[in-house]
């Protein structure tokens, strides 16, 4: 196997593949086509390709006229993924189709935005479009929470006349409020295989990645999902998260992933390996036999987890006891495995690299 981006996530310190850095895969498009290029020139045979990120995944789409001779691959087409990355688009459509969503605004010019500033309900939250493209302007969060409208106004005049960033509200309710649908599904777009899940803490907390989850059975959030996915005419891996928005009890759209997402373990575990499936049904261009998820599963992002219960023992909303109950709990993990140690001594080493560098910043200070 063969892992290739533009930085070094812990997944490329594994034995059981190769990783290679490439340039920046927004920037420079044309250099990762050459080198997919070259690889399957290389491979002989199309060899299975697979996105991690939404990047990836745009420029495979855009290009599927050039790479799908040379890989066996599943992604939407150019069209439905820019549907989906766009969250603009997402909503909107997704409203149009009945699917409940947070109260949301795309204030565009000066008036707009400062309405949108005088008539939201704070703390709200500001986010990008298109979260690949937009997040290194606000610090590489995945949302910046606003508490005033002067806060507001504040950020719209650092974002300047960027048009793509978005004002949302804060569905009431802590990170076990949010549940998840994983699916892959065929090129005739039919559900090939999936699970429900819940997420009980996530890092950073309310608004950041699943660090500890569970699979758990949600009809409705199955259904919501499947009716989106038909809807698209989707085909290929999907994450779809929804918030149970407790004034009223509906499950209310958060977002769509068009492709893997984090937590593949957690499903392996239950029983649903996405991407072993996926690669069968490449390869073997047959469905994978149907197979019922186990529920109660639950997974740990160690390295996430950590840091999540460091945030929330501050905030005395977790203790140690609970916490350490809930990751010896959790037989599914991210990291840590004894045939395979190095992606979890490399998170420790850069978890403690990390600690170092801010207690230098505290003493400067």
């Amino acid at each position: 196997m063969l892992l290739l981006d533009s930085g070094r996530p812990i997944g490329s310190y594994t034995r059981f593949a190769k990783y290679l850095a490439l340039p920046n895969v927004t920037t420079e498009p044309r250099k990762w086509l050459d080198f997919l290029r070259e690889l399957a020139a290389a491979l002989g045979t199309p060899g299975v390709l697979i996105s991690t990120t939404d990047a990836h995944q745009v420029l495979i789409s855009r290009n599927l006229a050039e790479l799908g001779p040379l890989y066996r691959m599943l992604v939407p087409d150019a069209d439905t993924l820019d549907s989906i990355v766009d969250k603009r688009k997402q909503y909107e459509w997704s409203a149009r189709a009945g699917v409940p969503i947070p109260n949301t605004f795309f204030p565009q010019s000066d008036g707009e935005k400062q309405a949108v500033a005088r008539e939201t309900e704070y703390p709200c939250i500001l986010k990008p479009r298109k979260a690949h493209l937009g997040r290194e302007r606000i610090g590489g969060k995945k949302v910046v929470v606003v508490r005033s409208y002067d806060e507001m106004m504040r950020w719209f005049d650092a974002l300047g006349s960027d048009p793509t960033f978005m004002v949302q509200e804060i569905i009431p309710g802590g990170d076990s409020s949010l549940f998840g649908y994983l699916g892959l599904w065929s090129r005739d777009s039919s559900e090939l295989a999936w699970l429900t899940k819940q997420k009980l803490r996530q890092f950073p907390p309310r608004f950041g990645d699943g660090s500890h989850q569970r699979t758990v059975d949600v009809p409705e959030v199955a259904e919501l999902s499947r009716f989106l996915l038909g809807k698209l005419g989707y085909r290929g891996f999907v994450g779809i998260e929804f918030k149970r928005d407790p004034r009223d009890g509906r499950y209310k759209l958060i977002e769509i992933n068009a492709r893997t997402v984090s937590g593949n373990q957690l499903a392996i575990s239950a029983g649903v390996d996405f991407p072993w499936l996926g690669f069968r049904y490449l390869v073997d261009g047959t469905p994978p036999p149907t197979r019922q998820f186990s529920p109660h599963v639950q997974f740990v992002n160690e390295a996430w987890d950590v840091r999540a219960f460091l945030a929330l023992y501050r905030t005395r909303e977790i203790t140690c006891t609970s916490w350490a109950r809930s990751v010896v709990a959790s037989k599914a993990r991210a990291l840590g495995a004894w045939d395979d140690p190095k992606p979890l001594a490399m998170s420790a080493c850069r978890m403690s690299m990390s600690a170092l560098r801010q207690a230098g910043r505290d003493v400067d200070d």
